[in-house]
């Protein structure tokens, strides 16, 4: 007669790892249902819906990049400038001499190269789905983070070149200091007369708004206002009571607003000046993307898939075009004073 194993000879019969024999065992409260449903398919959790959101943005600088590189590192930027006249010499008499073309050249490389990963456990996830939609809708917003991840990242990025003072006219940020006006509308019509002056000086031909002090314009197509989101409100929304507002300034045709240009580390540290706004030439961006690519490899030991997401740009500024940027020097506190009331028409 053969003998009967007991449930203790059986399980060390089959060799369980001792961590999956204590999972199975009997728990009280929450902790036993979550751990239970990872080995009892039959037991159903309570959830009856399931929602799945992650962060969704675009960087609002992406629309100035240029063309992409497929081939090499390294860009050249090639800036012809203006040639000088001469007096006319009838008895001019050698009609070869030789005459080189002033020239600027920059050069911007590959400087921005980003990976992002994401692992992926199928079968896992699969438990904690209440169908085949519920699925796809989670490694849907998984791998949209990554996408969402990279445009962030390329914004700070961005903002971090437009904080150098180097790229700007005089190779330094200039200051707008407001801090002895007293009144909201004071400070919003000097911010909002400052910024007019600039836009339109850039558009005629000068060398004082850009790095390379060279002859330029730029056109009001061109024209970009970046400003800090604090300004840009009290702009719109004290000067004038909201009859003027940027908006309505032929001079600017493209307002991006930040809500700092400052960038902090990985380390916690808050990098660049406190600017206030910027306003610089479309053309000056000479960001070009390298690599935009993404791949996966399924690890069938582990059950999961490691997904990948790579961005390589370059990232640089052309010192030929028209920039400046400026920090403002806000008071402490601003008294708002009472306005006078204004008779009604007709009266």
């Amino acid at each position: 007669m053969n003998e009967i194993m007991t449930n203790n000879e059986v399980v060390e019969y089959l060799g369980l790892p001792q961590e999956i024999i204590e999972n199975l065992k009997t728990q009280q409260g929450d902790e036993f249902r979550a751990t239970a449903n990872q080995f009892l398919s039959a037991l159903i959790n309570k959830i009856c819906y399931q929602t799945v959101d992650t962060f969704g943005w675009e960087n609002p600088f992406k629309k100035f990049y240029g063309f992409p590189i497929n081939y090499g590192d390294t860009i050249e930027n090639i800036f012809v400038e203006l040639p000088k006249g001469y007096t006319f010499d009838k008895d001019a008499t050698d009609p070869f001499v030789k005459k080189i073309n002033d020239v600027k050249v920059l050069y911007a490389s590959i400087n921005y190269e980003m990976q992002y990963e994401a692992t992926i456990h199928d079968t896992l996830l699969r438990r904690a789905c209440l169908n085949e939609y519920g699925f796809m809708n989670l490694v849907s917003a998984i791998l949209k983070s990554l996408t969402a991840g990279k445009n962030i990242d390329e914004y700070f990025a961005d903002l971090s070149m437009l904080n150098n003072p180097n790229i700007y006219a005089g190779k330094q940020f200039k200051t707008l200091d407001v801090s002895t006006l007293t009144t909201k509308k004071e400070i919003a019509e000097a911010l909002t007369q400052k910024i007019i002056d600039v836009t339109s000086s850039f558009e005629l031909p000068s060398t004082i708004h850009n790095a390379l002090g060279l002859m330029n314009a730029t056109s009001k197509d061109d024209m970009i206002l970046v400003i800090r989101r604090d300004l840009y409100n009290r702009i719109n929304l004290d000067f004038l009571t909201g009859v003027f507002n940027l908006s309505k300034v032929d001079l600017i045709k493209k307002i991006i607003i930040v809500e700092d240009f400052r960038v902090k580390g990985s380390d916690g540290t808050v990098n660049g000046e406190d600017l206030g706004f910027v306003v610089l030439d479309r053309r000056c961006f000479d960001c070009h993307v390298a690599l935009d690519d993404s791949g996966m490899i399924y690890n069938p030991k582990g059950k999961y898939t490691n997904h990948y997401m790579n961005l390589w740009e370059v990232i640089s500024f052309k010192y030929f075009y028209n920039a400046e940027a400026y920090k403002v020097v806000l008071p402490s506190e601003t008294v708002e004073t009472p306005e006078e009331p204004t008779e009604p028409a007709g009266n």
